[in-house]
């Protein structure tokens, strides 16, 4: 668990920052402002030139002028918005980190303490006997491959996508990859073999505990970016436009601070279990499901997929997997 906590350190930090710092806040009030200016000088300059006439000015460009503006309006005000959340208010500025830092660790404790309930609250379930009959095998010569002393506890999920998820007790396995998905006889047993393995060296690696951090620094952004998630899923345009009107900052902050950085330790991290899992001689086996699958740990949530997203390219994954040219 350590060693997913330290390798996801600088995240976690980014991440508390963007979340607890109130900087998503400010971002939207200043964008808000500039929108109405714009709004308001476009206005004012469409009725002078209906009163007064033409000066000269194409419509167009007079319009160019203003979004040029705003822009630069904006990216001026942004960052004396984040230098002076830091500058001219510094103990505000501490305090919220204290305070996010101490509800993050707080709420990391008691997800890892209560993540057997938690997970049976979200419909994952003790394997069946035959369940346990094809998994736990595999699971036993790949911890002994891995060198590994213990086995995490492993949760079945039913009706979705998901193959396998790493959290920070357990493995949790989809029940489609006992399915047809991989096929049946001795090919579709070593895919299995190679997938489980794959998330059992993320498991030993603390991998599970290291997101499980990033999502408690980042509560409120969570909270904020699902939410928008779910607005774009209902069938209604109108109530995914105003929840995007209202939540877009959080889209922003995740989408183009938070994930670039998290996907720094993620690559090299996917990469390592990959090679790892090569090392026990399941390469071509891996080679195999990532064709097959594609994506081993999808997201269901707007946050999960996010996260599934720092992962390294599927088809330079396939590439280390495969033999030099």
């Amino acid at each position: 668990m350590a060693a997913g906590v330290r390798r996801r350190g600088a995240a976690a930090a980014v991440t508390l920052v963007c979340a607890w710092s109130g900087v998503w806040l400010a971002v939207w009030l200043l964008v808000a402002d500039a929108l109405t200016g714009a709004f308001l000088s476009a206005l004012a300059a469409s009725i002078s030139a209906a009163l007064i006439g033409g000066n000269g000015t194409s419509p167009g460009g007079a319009a160019l002028s203003i979004v040029g503006g705003v822009l630069r309006g904006a990216a001026v005000g942004l960052v004396s918005s984040v230098v002076s959340l830091v500058v001219d208010e510094p103990l505000q500025f501490l305090a919220a980190l204290c305070g996010g830092l101490l509800v993050t660790l707080a709420l990391l404790a008691a997800c890892v303490a209560l993540e057997p309930r938690l997970l049976r609250l979200r419909g994952c379930r003790r394997l069946s006997r035959r369940e346990a009959s094809r998994v736990m095998p595999l699971l036993e010569v790949e911890a002994a491959d891995l060198g590994l002393a213990s086995l995490p506890l492993v949760l079945m999920a039913d009706g979705d996508d998901l193959r396998v998820r790493v959290c920070a007790r357990h493995l949790i396995i989809g029940r489609s990859l006992l399915g047809d998905e991989i096929g049946d006889g001795p090919a579709g047993d070593a895919v299995l073999d190679a997938v489980l393995c794959h998330g059992l060296h993320h498991w030993a690696a603390g991998d599970g505990t290291g997101d499980l951090l990033i999502r408690c620094c980042g509560l409120p952004l969570v909270v904020l970016y699902n939410a928008a998630y779910r607005l774009t899923e209902q069938g209604n345009g109108l109530i995914a436009l105003v929840g995007w009107l209202v939540l877009w900052p959080a889209w922003l902050l995740v989408r183009l601070i938070i994930r670039p950085i998290v996907a720094v330790a993620s690559r090299d991290q996917e990469y390592a279990t990959d090679a790892a899992v090569a090392a026990t001689g399941r390469g071509e086996a891996l080679h195999r499901a990532l064709s097959l699958l594609g994506e081993l740990e999808p997201g269901q949530s707007g946050w999960d997929r996010v996260i599934a997203a720092t992962h390294p390219p599927l088809e330079l994954r396939l590439e280390a997997l495969e033999p030099p040219a």
